[in-house]
């Protein structure tokens, strides 16, 4: 029977602070180790990020460019071709020329109607009691 006390006596011994003292210090070094690698992984994450977003900034700046050229460069191709047949109907370049502009003129009051009604639709509400309409709609 004593050598099961003594056994329990060494157990909570070792169970003891000063003993657990070495494994704590060894858990908190590779906790630490862990973080810092943490970090570090984080960080380069980071980094590879902002390279990557600076290499589609420079693409989608080139294409900012380049799209509204190629937009107008269609347009412009168009309008030539609605002048040329209207001008093959009427026999007037002057009647076919106003009334490509004129077709311009109501495609650009067209696209700002569609404008005006997709900016209220995207607008905030401007009051709590559109606010709660709106949440309504939601649900």
């Amino acid at each position: 029977m004593q050598q099961s006390g003594e056994t329990t006596e060494s157990a909570v011994a070792d169970a003891s602070p000063a003993a657990a003292a070495p494994n704590a210090d060894a858990s908190l070094a590779a906790l630490a180790k862990d973080t810092a690698e943490y970090a570090r992984a984080w960080a380069s994450l980071a980094v590879s990020e902002v390279a990557l977003a600076k290499v589609n900034l420079v693409r989608l700046l080139v294409l900012a460019l380049i799209v509204p050229a190629l937009a107008l460069g269609l347009l412009l191709g168009i309008d030539a071709l609605l002048a040329a047949l209207a001008f093959r109907w009427l026999q007037d370049w002057s009647l076919a020329v106003t009334g490509v502009v004129l077709v311009n003129l109501g495609l650009l009051l067209g696209v700002f109607a569609l404008l005006r009604q997709w900016w209220r639709s995207l607008s905030l509400p401007r009051s709590r009691a559109e606010l709660s309409r709106f949440m309504q709609g939601l649900r």
